[in-house]
């Protein structure tokens, strides 16, 4: 299934997506980030884990404030709470598998405390990189493979099979991994990076300005800035601009006209929103809402 939008709490950047079966706290999807509706997979996180791995082409995937780029038979493992997102920056038809579990359903209850709590959104520990050419990241080609074949066939008894095939995929993240060690310094970072970008989410259709986003963060205007660039690639004002296109995008999506819509995001004029629509997706908002329209 490709999925071309996901939900995200406006608020926290948390993913709002069930990622779960009828039956089953498990989903597996298949994506080419370039049909996603924004043409990227935008910075969200969720309280599943998630493996991820590379079926075709080359995506740049961000993990809290690491970039990492990723080819066709490559994985990566990312941790509960993390932020995290992808670009096809070579425009090569990045088309990845992904599959998501809630912790819970890792292991049996009684082993949580020694194999799963420490290891659980550790700041130490926010991804591991599976390089698709070693014996260890074709297994976990395997493991996340069957257990999207079991989804899409249900067998008899496939949900006692995905149970285990998950365990061994977490086996093999906790056993080959680094130890789960405290890292303060870098959990404060991402808590930082958070609280700012959910300052914007709640005020980006009001004046915003460079102050207001490092008082969000506890940090000086340089240090906020600092952080943009390493968590994002940019700056804090031209993540405001990027944000509010988004929204836009979803409002003029909903057949809100083009007018109300820049007012709606926080542009101050009109051509000033079809200018920054345009800059940032080649086309005109008018343009957009014609192609979307005709998507129905």
């Amino acid at each position: 299934m490709q999925i071309r939008d996901f939900p995200i709490e406006s608020e926290s950047l948390r993913e709002l997506t069930a990622h779960r079966t009828a039956m089953l706290p498990v989903a597996c999807y298949r994506s080419q980030i370039d049909r996603h509706v924004h043409g990227r997979i935008p910075l969200h996180w969720h309280d599943e884990v998630q493996w991820t791995q590379v079926e075709q082409g080359e995506g740049v995937f961000r993990v809290n404030d690491e970039e990492l780029t990723l080819r066709a038979g490559d994985g990566l493992f990312i941790n509960s709470g993390c932020l995290h997102g992808a670009e096809d920056r070579e425009r090569s038809g990045c088309v990845f598998l992904s599959l998501n579990a809630a912790p819970d359903f890792l292991l049996p209850r009684e082993l949580h405390e020694a194999y799963l709590s420490p290891y659980l959104g550790a700041a130490g520990m926010p991804y591991l990189r599976f390089d698709g050419s070693t014996h260890r990241g074709q297994s976990l080609q395997q493991g996340i493979r069957e257990v999207q074949r079991l989804l899409a066939e249900q067998p008899p008894f496939y949900e006692p099979e995905i149970a285990i095939g998950l365990t061994r995929l977490w086996h093999s993240v906790i056993a080959g991994g680094p130890e789960p060690k405290p890292d303060e310094e870098r959990g404060q970072r991402s808590r930082r990076v958070k609280d700012m970008l959910n300052w914007i989410h709640a005020h980006y259709a009001e004046p915003v300005r460079l102050e207001d986003i490092a008082r969000a963060g506890g940090l000086s205007r340089s240090e906020c800035c600092r952080y943009f660039n390493k968590f994002l690639g940019g700056t804090p004002l031209g993540y405001v601009t990027e944000y509010r296109i988004r929204q836009a995008m979803d409002l003029l999506r909903e057949d809100l006209n083009v007018t109300e819509t820049g007012f709606r995001v926080g542009f101050v004029s009109t051509s000033h929103f079809i200018e920054k629509f345009r800059l940032k997706t080649g086309m005109t908002p008018l343009a957009y809402k014609k192609k979307e329209a005709n998507r129905t």
